[in-house]
Protein backbone atom coordinates (compact mmCIF):
# COMPACT_ATOMS: atom_id res chain seq x y z
CA UNK A 1 0.00 0.00 0.00
CA UNK A 2 1.31 3.21 -0.88
CA UNK A 3 0.47 6.14 0.94
CA UNK A 4 1.06 9.87 -1.00
CA UNK A 5 2.65 13.34 0.53
CA UNK A 6 2.99 16.65 -0.20
CA UNK A 7 6.57 16.33 1.68
CA UNK A 8 6.30 19.80 3.35
CA UNK A 9 2.68 19.50 4.60
CA UNK A 10 1.70 18.64 8.17
CA UNK A 11 -1.87 17.76 7.66
CA UNK A 12 -0.70 15.10 5.13
CA UNK A 13 1.43 13.19 7.71
CA UNK A 14 -0.90 13.58 10.06
CA UNK A 15 -3.56 11.54 7.46
CA UNK A 16 -0.86 8.93 7.11
CA UNK A 17 -0.10 8.71 10.54
CA UNK A 18 -4.24 8.19 10.99
CA UNK A 19 -4.07 5.70 7.85
CA UNK A 20 -1.04 3.87 9.21
CA UNK A 21 -2.68 3.18 12.70
CA UNK A 22 -5.99 2.25 11.31
CA UNK A 23 -4.24 -0.07 8.95
CA UNK A 24 -2.34 -1.34 12.15
CA UNK A 25 -5.56 -2.10 14.12
CA UNK A 26 -6.89 -4.75 11.32
CA UNK A 27 -3.52 -5.68 9.65
CA UNK A 28 -0.67 -6.00 12.94
CA UNK A 29 2.23 -7.88 11.16
CA UNK A 30 3.13 -4.59 8.93
CA UNK A 31 6.43 -2.86 7.51
CA UNK A 32 6.57 0.40 6.91
CA UNK A 33 8.99 1.54 4.10
CA UNK A 34 10.63 5.22 4.04
CA UNK A 35 11.22 7.16 0.89
CA UNK A 36 12.95 9.54 2.83
CA UNK A 37 16.35 7.57 3.81
CA UNK A 38 18.50 5.35 1.60
CA UNK A 39 19.23 1.56 1.82
CA UNK A 40 22.59 2.34 3.57
CA UNK A 41 20.66 4.06 6.43
CA UNK A 42 19.14 0.54 7.18
CA UNK A 43 21.13 -0.22 10.19
CA UNK A 44 20.67 2.99 12.29
CA UNK A 45 16.83 2.57 11.47
CA UNK A 46 16.90 -0.68 13.26
CA UNK A 47 18.82 0.05 16.17
CA UNK A 48 16.24 3.06 16.14
CA UNK A 49 13.00 0.93 15.94
CA UNK A 50 14.57 -1.02 18.29
CA UNK A 51 15.00 1.91 21.10
CA UNK A 52 18.82 1.13 21.28
CA UNK A 53 19.26 4.77 19.65
CA UNK A 54 17.72 8.26 20.51
CA UNK A 55 16.11 10.48 18.14
CA UNK A 56 18.97 13.05 18.20
CA UNK A 57 21.38 10.35 17.86
CA UNK A 58 19.35 8.76 14.94
CA UNK A 59 19.21 11.45 12.75
CA UNK A 60 22.47 12.06 13.31
CA UNK A 61 23.21 8.97 12.05
CA UNK A 62 21.15 9.12 8.95
CA UNK A 63 22.81 12.40 8.43
CA UNK A 64 18.66 13.37 8.04
CA UNK A 65 19.54 16.80 6.76
CA UNK A 66 21.54 16.11 4.18
CA UNK A 67 19.82 13.02 2.60
CA UNK A 68 16.35 14.52 2.92
CA UNK A 69 16.46 18.16 4.34
CA UNK A 70 12.52 18.55 5.28
CA UNK A 71 11.27 19.03 9.39
CA UNK A 72 12.21 15.87 11.26
CA UNK A 73 9.49 16.66 13.04
CA UNK A 74 6.88 15.63 10.32
CA UNK A 75 8.01 12.10 10.13
CA UNK A 76 8.89 11.35 13.70
CA UNK A 77 5.42 10.86 14.58
CA UNK A 78 5.25 8.00 12.31
CA UNK A 79 8.53 6.75 13.27
CA UNK A 80 7.47 6.96 16.77
CA UNK A 81 4.10 4.57 16.10
CA UNK A 82 6.02 2.13 14.56
CA UNK A 83 8.52 1.85 17.30
CA UNK A 84 5.88 2.23 19.90
CA UNK A 85 3.99 -0.88 18.24
CA UNK A 86 6.93 -2.87 16.68
CA UNK A 87 6.83 -2.29 13.08
CA UNK A 88 9.73 -2.81 11.23
CA UNK A 89 11.00 0.13 9.34
CA UNK A 90 12.68 -0.39 6.17
CA UNK A 91 14.93 2.47 4.39
CA UNK A 92 13.47 2.45 0.41
CA UNK A 93 15.36 4.68 -1.27
CA UNK A 94 19.19 5.04 -2.71
CA UNK A 95 21.48 7.29 -2.44
CA UNK A 96 21.45 11.14 -4.09
CA UNK A 97 24.46 10.23 -5.73
CA UNK A 98 23.49 7.14 -7.59
CA UNK A 99 20.40 10.03 -8.54
CA UNK A 100 22.97 12.34 -9.77
CA UNK A 101 24.44 10.17 -11.46
CA UNK A 102 21.71 9.21 -13.64
CA UNK A 103 20.64 12.72 -14.23
CA UNK A 104 24.15 13.12 -15.45
CA UNK A 105 24.71 10.98 -18.23
CA UNK A 106 21.85 8.36 -17.87
CA UNK A 107 21.13 4.86 -16.55
CA UNK A 108 23.15 3.28 -18.93
CA UNK A 109 26.17 5.08 -18.10
CA UNK A 110 26.28 4.13 -14.36
CA UNK A 111 28.91 1.20 -13.85
CA UNK A 112 27.07 -1.66 -12.17
CA UNK A 113 28.83 -0.98 -9.29
CA UNK A 114 27.44 2.04 -8.34
CA UNK A 115 24.36 1.10 -8.80
CA UNK A 116 23.59 -0.12 -4.99
CA UNK A 117 22.40 -3.41 -6.23
CA UNK A 118 19.49 -1.91 -8.24
CA UNK A 119 18.48 -3.61 -11.00
CA UNK A 120 17.10 -1.77 -14.52
CA UNK A 121 14.34 -0.09 -14.12
CA UNK A 122 10.98 -0.83 -16.53
CA UNK A 123 10.56 1.14 -19.00
CA UNK A 124 7.80 4.17 -17.79
CA UNK A 125 4.07 3.67 -19.66
CA UNK A 126 3.38 6.52 -21.79
CA UNK A 127 0.94 8.51 -19.41
CA UNK A 128 4.01 8.76 -16.94
CA UNK A 129 6.59 10.13 -19.54
CA UNK A 130 3.70 12.59 -20.96
CA UNK A 131 3.52 13.99 -17.16
CA UNK A 132 7.13 14.09 -16.51
CA UNK A 133 7.43 16.45 -20.02
CA UNK A 134 4.70 18.54 -18.15
CA UNK A 135 7.37 18.67 -14.83
CA UNK A 136 9.93 19.19 -16.99
CA UNK A 137 8.58 22.10 -19.06
CA UNK A 138 7.07 23.89 -16.06
CA UNK A 139 10.80 23.90 -14.65
CA UNK A 140 11.64 26.07 -17.15
CA UNK A 141 13.84 23.67 -19.11
CA UNK A 142 14.03 25.04 -22.61
CA UNK A 143 13.08 28.21 -24.28
CA UNK A 144 9.98 29.15 -22.96
CA UNK A 145 9.63 26.16 -20.66
CA UNK A 146 9.39 24.26 -24.18
CA UNK A 147 11.81 20.99 -25.37
CA UNK A 148 12.02 18.47 -27.33
CA UNK A 149 11.02 15.62 -25.84
CA UNK A 150 14.18 13.25 -27.82
CA UNK A 151 16.15 15.98 -25.87
CA UNK A 152 18.87 13.73 -24.02
CA UNK A 153 18.76 16.21 -20.92
CA UNK A 154 15.33 15.04 -20.47
CA UNK A 155 15.75 11.32 -21.16
CA UNK A 156 18.20 11.69 -17.79
CA UNK A 157 15.41 13.35 -16.10
CA UNK A 158 12.91 10.46 -16.78
CA UNK A 159 15.96 7.80 -16.04
CA UNK A 160 15.85 9.88 -12.45
CA UNK A 161 12.51 9.04 -11.93
CA UNK A 162 12.62 5.70 -12.59
CA UNK A 163 15.71 5.32 -10.37
CA UNK A 164 13.65 6.25 -7.52
CA UNK A 165 10.52 4.78 -8.44
CA UNK A 166 12.47 1.46 -8.47
CA UNK A 167 14.63 1.97 -5.62
CA UNK A 168 11.41 1.87 -3.69
CA UNK A 169 9.69 -0.89 -5.41
CA UNK A 170 12.61 -3.12 -4.67
CA UNK A 171 12.84 -2.04 -1.36
CA UNK A 172 9.03 -2.90 -0.81
CA UNK A 173 9.18 -6.04 -2.75
CA UNK A 174 11.77 -7.45 -0.93
CA UNK A 175 10.37 -6.66 2.71
CA UNK A 176 6.89 -8.04 1.52
CA UNK A 177 8.74 -11.24 0.25
CA UNK A 178 10.99 -11.79 3.51
CA UNK A 179 7.68 -12.51 5.84
CA UNK A 180 4.23 -11.60 3.71
CA UNK A 181 3.44 -8.74 5.78
CA UNK A 182 1.91 -5.45 4.16
CA UNK A 183 4.43 -2.76 3.53
CA UNK A 184 3.04 0.56 3.57
CA UNK A 185 5.18 2.74 1.67
CA UNK A 186 5.50 6.51 2.90
CA UNK A 187 6.29 8.71 -0.22
CA UNK A 188 5.69 11.32 -2.78
CA UNK A 189 2.53 11.84 -4.34
CA UNK A 190 3.97 11.60 -7.98
CA UNK A 191 5.70 8.18 -6.98
CA UNK A 192 1.89 7.06 -6.32
CA UNK A 193 -0.31 8.98 -9.07
CA UNK A 194 -2.33 7.55 -11.49
CA UNK A 195 -0.41 3.87 -10.34
CA UNK A 196 2.38 4.41 -13.40
CA UNK A 197 5.53 5.23 -10.54
CA UNK A 198 5.96 2.82 -7.93
CA UNK A 199 3.32 0.50 -8.37
CA UNK A 200 4.09 0.23 -12.27
CA UNK A 201 7.59 -1.06 -11.19
CA UNK A 202 6.11 -3.60 -8.41
CA UNK A 203 3.90 -4.94 -11.23
CA UNK A 204 7.22 -5.54 -13.85
CA UNK A 205 8.54 -7.48 -10.43
CA UNK A 206 5.30 -9.57 -10.38
CA UNK A 207 4.06 -8.07 -7.36
CA UNK A 208 0.30 -7.29 -8.10
CA UNK A 209 -2.56 -5.32 -6.43
CA UNK A 210 -1.01 -2.47 -5.00
CA UNK A 211 -3.23 0.47 -3.67
CA UNK A 212 -2.35 3.96 -3.98
CA UNK A 213 -3.76 6.26 -1.16
CA UNK A 214 -3.52 10.27 -1.62
CA UNK A 215 -4.96 12.64 0.45
CA UNK A 216 -6.83 15.83 -0.90
CA UNK A 217 -6.93 19.26 0.30
CA UNK A 218 -10.38 20.75 1.12
CA UNK A 219 -9.56 23.48 -0.42
CA UNK A 220 -8.92 22.53 -3.82
CA UNK A 221 -11.10 22.11 -6.62
CA UNK A 222 -13.08 18.74 -6.72
CA UNK A 223 -12.96 19.25 -10.58
CA UNK A 224 -9.57 18.71 -10.63
CA UNK A 225 -9.57 15.38 -9.08
CA UNK A 226 -9.10 12.52 -12.11
CA UNK A 227 -11.20 9.41 -11.48
CA UNK A 228 -7.81 7.55 -11.84
CA UNK A 229 -5.66 9.03 -10.11
CA UNK A 230 -5.44 6.28 -6.88
CA UNK A 231 -7.41 3.78 -5.75
CA UNK A 232 -9.10 5.81 -2.70
CA UNK A 233 -8.50 9.51 -2.23
CA UNK A 234 -8.85 10.84 1.25
CA UNK A 235 -10.43 14.17 1.68
CA UNK A 236 -8.71 16.50 4.15
CA UNK A 237 -9.78 19.97 6.20
CA UNK A 238 -7.92 23.06 4.72
CA UNK A 239 -4.29 23.36 6.40
CA UNK A 240 -3.74 26.75 9.32
CA UNK A 241 -1.68 29.45 7.27
CA UNK A 242 1.92 29.90 8.83
CA UNK A 243 1.96 31.36 12.02
CA UNK A 244 -1.62 29.83 13.63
Amino acid sequence: MLLGERHDSAAHHRWQLDTLAALHRVRPDLVLGLEMLPRRAQGPLDRFAAGEMGEAEFLAAVDWKKVWGYDPELYMPLLRFARDKRIPLVALNVGRDLVRQTSKGGWAAVPVAAREGLGDPAPPPPGYVARLTDIFAAHGRGKDGTFDPEDPGFRRFVDAQLVWDRAMAEGIAAAHRRDGALVVGIMGGGHVEYGDGVAYQLRDLGLEGSLGLLPWEGDRDCAELAPDLADAVFGLPPEDPPGR
